[in-house]
């Protein structure tokens, strides 16, 4: 079977896996993952070796090893490929305007366009993420804080606590990619470690200030509590 075509049937399903994977990522914080997809999947899949993990495991790690194992045998099959010395000349026009760099100065360092876009669309998806989790806050009542023995505030403020200390698990679940030295997943993007470095720092930065938030708030509502001894 000619490798050009196993290539490209890789290639095509990858692309369905990943729009899988943002589709997971965006419907995660929703009421209707919550309810009943995660549910409904947790009957099918819990199991005697993963136990309540199974769900987990099959949404958000099965895919990627996946990916990974397929990327593998996408990159070994065009190492002898001359697949890519028949881009045509506008492709590789249209890949190096989104590789030149749009920002050179700023905090960020030296961004191209490609880099920008894409974070853009990651922070869109905390924006996102936060949002919609907060949106439970509503359904907090004084009747529901009475029986928690808390005000209605204090129940709020461990909720929202809680919520983005989710939302930081976004940005910790694809921490340690950038920096993956075997991975077969930057090589996919045209990326090495070295060159994702920049991700990792960034993914760092937005980590460390959705946690220092997240802490914050459960310090101040157990301070206010009385329960900050414990």
């Amino acid at each position: 079977m000619d490798s050009r075509f196993v290539r490209a049937t890789i290639r095509h399903l990858l692309t369905v896996i990943f729009l899988g994977i943002c589709m997971m990522w965006i419907m995660a914080p929703t009421n209707t993952y919550k309810q009943k997809w995660k549910p409904s999947i947790s009957k099918k899949v819990v199991s005697t070796y993963f136990g309540t993990q199974a769900p987990n495991m099959l949404i958000w790690t099965f895919p990627v090893l996946f990916v990974a194992s397929l990327g593998s045998l996408y990159l070994h099959l065009g190492k002898n490929s001359n697949q890519n010395a028949s881009q045509s000349n506008e492709k590789k026009h249209r890949q190096a305007l989104w590789r030149k760099p749009v920002l050179v100065k700023g905090p960020l360092g030296i961004v191209s366009g490609i880099e920008l876009a894409l974070l853009i669309m990651f922070i869109a998806l905390l924006v996102w993420s936060l949002v919609t989790y907060l949106r439970r806050l509503h359904t907090i009542t004084p009747k529901a804080a009475a029986i928690e023995g808390v005000k209605v505030w204090e129940m709020k403020l461990f909720d929202a606590a809680l919520y983005i200390g989710l939302t930081g698990n976004v940005c910790l679940a694809f921490l340690f990619y950038p920096v993956a030295r075997g991975s077969s997943v930057l090589p996919l993007l045209g990326l090495t470690s070295e060159g994702s470095i920049k991700y990792h720092i960034w993914l760092g930065h937005m980590t460390m200030v959705l946690f220092t938030i997240h802490g914050i708030c459960y310090i101040i509502d157990w301070a206010v509590s009385g329960n900050i001894s414990e």
